[in-house]
């Protein structure tokens, strides 16, 4: 009985509303900004917008342990940039340097000694790149390497050159794996020891016409296992990670499966988006645009009209063989979830909807991996369309 209590207090804990200030940031193109909200009891709040992120800000990278925020911006109204920040206690944020990169940079992520090291995708330039950022007032260019095509894959349409759309930093913080939309490999890196150096390995071979376009690791006990959600066929790709010391890890495919889970389909003009990992490493999340295939109330709630929302799909990792089950289909919380993101106790989900204009924080059961209600929400963007597309939780 006292286990039970205990269990139920637990569970009350983890599931209450925030009672304390949160904060966040969210980019979105359409008002070429960078915002910060505030999150306390269920309201999400702005604090303040930032303009010099550039024309198209996109994805953010956090440096908790120095208080620095790095912002990309894709640029295709200007020239692509990468924007750091310091943070403040408010939430706000003091520009500290913009360095200007090639087009379209999408994806980012932290890596080597002391996270001195920023690797960056770039889609439409087809580019690896990685930046000094030991310096985060002196961004600096370290290397890169821009790919092309012999000749389209198997969908010409979206696979005329590589896009690289992802940079992940492996478990072990030695490897660097980048998903590749157009030539549907996963890029591999050896991250030299102590240095922001990296060599290029063989890369990960892709399902034909797949689209690899986010991915994420697991580390389950002793198994580690690695995940890709593939744009263009809406499928999850489940590999299992073998390492050596004296090799390169070993990557095998054991499943490919629809992004709703075994089984699942997606209606046509579906675009799968973002996959996360739970803190816990019991989850996978990912969020897929373009299905309306649920409802919400009424942000509104004078009317009683229910509002479209595109799916954010929960998945349990089996611990030993890394296959994925279907825990959920829950709403995202408006359309085109472009975005999303854990909090570091994985009982919150931050949502960015790029056709709605709208943040919204949702509560996760941390123990049965479902999403809950709407705890929060705040407008974000300004006109029609391509507004909010990342957001993140200052943790």
């Amino acid at each position: 009985m006292l286990r039970d209590t205990l269990s139920a207090g637990l569970l009350s804990l983890l599931l209450a509303t925030p009672s304390s200030a949160v904060l966040l940031w969210a980019t979105s193109y359409n008002d070429h900004t960078v915002t910060s909200l505030n999150l306390k009891g269920r309201e999400l709040k702005t604090v303040a917008k930032y303009t010099d992120c550039g024309s198209e800000p996109a994805w953010l990278t956090l440096n908790k342990g120095e208080s620095v925020l790095y912002c990309l911006n894709e640029g295709w109204g200007g020239e692509s940039s990468i924007t750091s920040y310091k943070t403040l206690a408010d939430g706000t944020l003091e520009t500290l340097d913009i360095l200007p990169v090639l087009k379209s940079p999408v994806s980012s992520t932290l890596y080597g000694p002391d996270k001195s090291g920023l690797a960056v995708a770039h889609y439409d330039t087809s580019t690896f790149s990685t930046f000094s950022v030991g310096d985060v007032t002196e961004l600096a260019l370290a290397q890169n390497e821009t790919y092309t095509l012999a000749e389209p894959g198997p969908v010409p349409d979206r696979q005329s050159a590589p896009h690289l759309h992802d940079a992940v930093l492996d478990p072990t913080g030695k490897f660097i794996l980048a998903p590749d939309l157009g030539a549907d490999l996963v890029r591999l890196y050896a991250v030299e020891p102590d240095s922001i150096e990296w060599t290029e390995l063989e890369p990960i071979k892709a399902v034909p016409g797949s689209g690899p376009r986010h991915g994420a690791f697991a580390v389950a006990g002793k198994n580690t296992f690695f995940y890709t959600l593939n744009e263009l066929s809406n499928t999850i790709t489940g590999y299992r990670v073998t390492y050596s010391a004296e090799s390169a890890p070993e990557f095998v495919q054991i499943f490919e499966v629809s992004s709703h889970g075994a089984g699942g389909s997606v209606p046509e003009g579906t675009s799968a988006a973002e996959i996360e990992v739970s803190p816990d490493q019991r989850f996978v999340l990912v969020s897929s645009r373009f299905e309306n295939s649920l409802t919400i109330p009424n942000f509104d709630k004078a009317n009683s009209t229910r509002l479209p929302s595109d799916p954010i799909v929960s998945l349990k990792i089996d611990q030993r063989s890394g296959e994925l089950g279907l825990v959920q289909e829950a709403p995202a919380g408006g359309r085109n979830p472009r975005g999303f993101s854990l909090n570091k106790a994985g009982t919150l989900v931050a949502s960015a909807l790029q056709d709605d204009n709208r943040v919204v924080v949702i509560e996760r059961n941390v123990w049965t991996g479902k999403l809950g209600r709407i705890v929060a929400w705040a407008t974000v963007g300004e006109g029609e369309g391509n507004g909010p597309n990342y957001v993140l939780f200052n943790e």
